[in-house]
């Protein structure tokens, strides 16, 4: 019989993502829940506003730029009326300009990424634990 150190559970970080594209916000719930995040998903921004509303301690938001309906641009506009501080990264296929007023503050990630470069992303504003199936 081995002695295994219990290791309690620690709340969850929450990440809102915020795409039109279902399958792209099922592969960023794949992708980040490993890391201990509870990932929240909208498909655009009018989808987004009551869960911002509905959870306060959201800690990062990954918002794509073309969707129908509220696109990101018109969200964030709404999202900064409410909070400055809170990070957002910015996907988008097209070129952007870092002084865009309308996306600051923000960092921008051009389509199409590696992997990679979203966790480090997400890691530097909210830091990444060890995936769970890396420490079992």
């Amino acid at each position: 019989m081995s002695i295994r150190a219990r290791r309690t559970p620690h709340k969850l970080r929450k990440l809102l993502v915020i795409d039109d594209d279902s399958k792209l916000l099922a592969s960023y719930r794949d992708l980040l829940m490993p890391y201990g995040f509870e990932v929240l998903t909208a498909g655009d921004g009018q989808q987004a506003i009551p869960l911002v509303e509905d959870n306060p301690d959201i800690q990062l938001v990954i918002l794509d730029l073309s969707m129908p309906r509220m696109d990101g641009r018109e969200w964030l506009r709404w999202f900064r009326g409410r909070s400055q501080e809170l990070p957002v990264i910015v996907i988008s296929a097209y070129k952007l300009e870092a002084a865009d007023f309308d996306l600051k503050p923000s960092v921008i990630l051009e389509k199409p990424f590696h992997v990679a470069e979203l966790l480090d992303m997400v890691g530097l504003f909210c830091g990444l634990g060890i995936p769970a199936e890396a420490t079992t």
